[in-house]
């Protein structure tokens, strides 16, 4: 059956509930979190706010799919499970277990914060959304009717505001449902995959037991080798050296997800390159526009030179970023091409 796109924009907000998460230091075994008993009272304005600040995180470049992990002993796949087959009222009990596990995944290096669970619809296909919010401070300005003056008042609970960033929101969804094989999105500021950190990936492995969809080292390369393919049908040679050396340099940039929409805006100079690579890897079936949790370790050899190899059975071999700044390269009218290197020669092998 034909594969549902998720559209974010079409998310209609149910039933919201608040749990409270306080710090706490490891072995602290009395702490627990403070429950809500029933959903919140949210208005339209408050459900559209957190509607925006959904669709603007997981449909981010950071985001990326995600699926249950049954080799990790988290219960929350089975709450959400529960909870978006709706086959009796265990909402607010399930979030209560919710909030008891990211409890006990955190420890005196996590912040306090705000468990926020939303169950909801897009179209008619149920999702549940968990996010985790900070506690913030701030000022609000009252007018005083008797001064005719603006007074300051302290504000100490403030969750979201218009300017807040959600910095760790997963969205879940039946397969069936979309006849996908993931079980989600997620979108988390703080993560380090390639670390592999506790305190940067609790929230994925050990709160909602999750692993990425697919294994970061084989959709890396798979990034990379059809990314280079495709810059290997461009016809101008120096603009496919060109090209090269970009991929290689963003694979390699201080980032832990890459993504082909990323790569395709900040190094495509021309519009029609753009627009035709956004074309192939669609035929290829890669999402132009998802974060892909990055792994080099397939690719670390490929990416750390460039080789270019003429006709005449020259060569010139540079390390990542070097050909582009110390190498001229110039298109003669006869077709071939010209490349010029002014340097000391440091040996001859």
């Amino acid at each position: 059956m034909k594969r549902k796109s998720i559209e974010l924009s079409l998310l209609v907000i149910e039933r919201i509930i608040v749990h409270d998460i306080p710090k706490h230091k490891k072995n602290e075994k009395n702490i627990t979190p403070s429950y809500s008993e029933q959903e919140c009272d949210a208005s339209d304005g408050m459900r559209r706010i957190f509607k925006d600040k959904i669709i603007a995180a997981l449909d981010g470049e950071i985001s990326f799919k995600i699926c249950f992990d049954e080799s990790k002993d988290s219960p929350v796949p089975l709450y959400v499970k529960e909870i978006l087959q709706s086959r009796k009222n265990v909402f607010i009990t399930h979030t209560k277990k919710i909030a008891d596990r990211l409890l006990s995944s955190q420890d005196g290096v996590n912040a306090a914060g705000i468990l926020l669970i939303i169950d909801g619809k897009i179209n008619e296909d149920k999702v549940c959304i968990i996010m985790k919010l900070e506690r913030d401070k701030g000022v609000q300005l009252k007018l005083n009717p008797i001064t005719r003056s603006f007074d300051l008042h302290d504000v100490d609970d403030l969750m979201l505001t218009q300017k807040t960033k959600l910095y760790k929101v997963a969205l879940f969804i039946q397969r069936e449902d979309f006849k996908i094989r993931f079980d989600g999105i997620l979108t988390d500021y703080q993560i380090n995959m390639k670390a592999k950190k506790e305190m940067c990936t609790y929230f994925m492995d050990n709160f909602l037991g999750c692993r990425p969809y697919q294994d970061p080292k084989f959709s890396t390369q798979k990034f990379y080798n059809l990314t280079k393919t495709y810059i290997d049908t461009i016809e101008d040679e120096i603009v496919r050296a060109k090209y090269v050396q970009d991929l290689n340099s963003y694979i390699q940039k201080n980032q832990n997800t890459i993504s082909p929409k990323e790569f395709a805006e900040d190094y495509f100079e021309e519009s029609d390159h753009k627009d035709s690579y956004k074309n192939y890897l669609k035929e290829k079936d890669i999402a132009y526009d998802s974060a892909i949790v990055k792994d080099t370790i397939l690719i670390d050899s490929k990416i750390k030179k460039i080789t270019i190899s003429f006709e005449n059975d020259i060569s010139i071999v540079g390390n990542k970023g070097v050909i582009d700044k110390k190498v001229t390269f110039e298109k003669l009218d006869n077709g071939q091409h010209k490349a010029e290197i002014i340097s000391k020669i440091r040996n001859i092998v």
